[in-house]
C-alpha cells in the first residue's frame, strides 16, 4: 500500500494553523516587551507644572500655597439690590433675583423673621454656603 498523500485542502488548513501559531508567537512577545509591571514607582510618575500641562520630569519651581488662595471669597461685605422673583407661601421660602448677576439667591421665614412677597424690591447681602447663595440680611425697598 502507498502513502496517504495529502490533498490541496489539507496543505491549506496547515499553512492556515502555521500562520496563526506565529501571530500568536508574535503578540506575546510583543506584551512582553510592551509590559508596564516592574517598573519603578518614580517611572509611573505624571506631574503636571503651573499652566497644566503634563510632564514627566519633576517641576523646577514649586508653589507656595498663600491662605488667601484657599478661602473662598464671601458676599457679606456689599450689599446687593434685587427683587423677589419666587415665593412659596406655604413653605416660607423663595429667592431673590440680583439685579447686577442675574443669580438666584435663597431666602426663608426663618433667616429673614418677616415674610417677604413677590415682586418686591430689596437690598440684601449674602454668602456662599454648599447648596448655593443665601441671603444673610434683607431690607425692603
Amino acid at each position: 500500500m502507498g502513502q496517504s498523500q495529502q490533498t490541496f485542502r489539507k496543505k491549506e488548513i496547515a499553512k492556515q494553523k502555521l500562520q496563526k501559531r506565529k501571530a500568536k508567537e508574535e503578540k506575546r512577545e510583543s506584551r512582553g516587551e510592551n509590559n508596564q509591571k516592574g517598573k519603578a514607582l518614580e517611572e509611573m510618575f505624571a506631574y503636571v507644572d503651573e499652566n497644566g500641562n503634563i510632564s514627566d520630569t519633576p517641576p523646577v519651581k514649586k508653589y507656595e500655597f498663600k491662605e488667601e488662595d484657599l478661602l473662598t471669597p464671601t458676599f457679606e461685605d456689599v450689599y446687593s439690590f434685587g427683587k423677589v422673583s419666587f415665593y412659596n407661601e406655604a413653605g416660607q421660602y423663595g429667592f431673590i433675583r440680583d439685579n447686577e448677576t442675574r443669580e438666584n439667591v435663597y431666602f426663608n421665614f426663618k433667616i429673614l423673621g418677616f415674610v417677604l412677597q413677590q415682586d418686591q424690591k430689596v437690598k440684601f447681602k449674602s454668602r456662599s454656603s454648599k447648596q448655593g447663595l443665601q441671603v444673610t440680611e434683607v431690607i425692603v425697598l
